[in-house]
């Protein structure tokens, strides 16, 4: 064969494998937190948004009917609180007091700590193959 069609070929491989390595660095799972300015009886809403992302090519999609578990912090140890299920836009929603919680995405294996100071929104975005 060509040495330039062989160095040709060479070329492409390695500019598609810098370019799959590229597309993977940056898939993984990602929380994010938003205020929302919503209270209901003196008392905080806690929106848990949970998005299934399935790669660079697949899109992402909001995970459905999936348990969400609360613990609050009491001062020694994270203690269960409630649970509640995802709505079909991927959602569930909390009404809580200011404090220190735990969620746990039972169908993904996910914790996520955080201190809840005012209503917010917690989006977590599942790298569905990255395991």
């Amino acid at each position: 064969m060509n040495k330039r069609i062989l160095l040709g070929l060479l070329v492409l491989v390695l500019v598609l494998t810098a370019v799959g390595v590229f597309a993977a660095s940056s898939y993984k799972t990602t929380v994010s937190t938003s205020p929302i300015s919503t209270t209901a009886n003196g008392d905080y809403i806690l929106k848990v948004k949970v998005l299934m992302n399935y790669g660079p090519f697949g899109g992402v999609s909001p995970l459905g009917d999936a348990d969400v578990w609360l613990y609050y912090y009491n001062g020694s140890a994270y203690v269960y609180h409630e649970m509640n299920f995802t709505a079909s836009n991927g959602v569930a929603t909390f009404v809580l007091p200011k404090g220190d919680y735990k969620i746990l995405i039972t169908d993904l294996h996910y914790t996520y700590t955080f201190s809840l100071s005012g209503s917010e929104e917690i989006t977590v975005s599942y790298a569905y193959l990255y395991r």
